[in-house]
């Protein structure tokens, strides 16, 4: 091969090292498994319809609207009732909402919506609701040209993570850190010093031991 031909080559490896270094082609990306699949939760209005009592909430009708105050968590709870000036479903409303507020709800608020008279009481709220990923669209796993990882890849995890986790509302607005304890931490930092163990004390009482046989 003579010089000029070794010239050449050298300059259409460089250029074709060029090319790849501009374009991105056959360089991988560090892919972590949440970053195709993110965690996401959307509004989510959850509400129960109670049928109007002249004789007050039925034992039933407790229970489901202490199940709402419960789910709520905080959030305002908003009792509808039908427009129209019926007694009954007016003061099934009003019985709803004391009852709420009794069952610890904080944050309850009276409206009306348009319905017959006669028409259910809708006791609800906004929370949220994690939105699961739609996993299992496989690809041709052999093709790796491009360097890339699969379009499935993450989405089991996120799924999981979806589905585990208690309030959905801790994704779209994650709830702060507790402050640390200080004082715990300035008898650890003094142990350390003193080169003493740092774990609290061993308790008996989780051993794990689930029964004793006595002799």
């Amino acid at each position: 091969m003579t010089s000029a031909t070794k010239l050449v080559s050298v300059l259409a490896l460089a250029s074709a090292l060029a090319a790849c270094a501009s374009t991105g082609q056959g360089l991988s990306t560090a892919e972590t498994p949440t970053s195709q699949y993110r965690l996401e939760a959307r509004p989510d209005l959850q509400e129960v319809a109670l049928a109007p009592r002249a004789d007050g909430l039925s034992q039933a009708q407790r229970a489901a609207l202490g199940d709402i105050a419960l789910r709520a968590n905080g959030a305002p709870i908003v009792v509808r009732a039908p427009a129209g000036g019926d007694a009954v479903s007016t003061r099934s409303a009003f019985n709803a909402k004391e009852a709420l507020m009794g069952m610890g709800a904080r944050d309850v608020r009276l409206a009306s919506y348009d319905a017959a008279p006669g028409a259910p009481i809708l006791v609800g709220f906004t929370g949220y609701a994690a939105v699961v990923p739609d996993c299992g669209r496989w690809d041709n796993l052999t093709a790796t040209g491009s360097n890339q990882v699969h379009s499935n890849f993450g989405c089991a995890v996120t799924a999981n993570m979806a589905a585990q986790i208690a309030n959905p509302a801790d994704i779209a607005n994650p709830q702060p850190m507790d402050p640390t304890d200080a004082q715990r931490r300035s008898t650890v930092m003094d142990r350390y010093r003193k080169g003493e163990l740092t774990a609290a004390q061993h308790d008996q009482n989780s051993s794990g031991a689930v029964s004793r046989v006595v002799p």
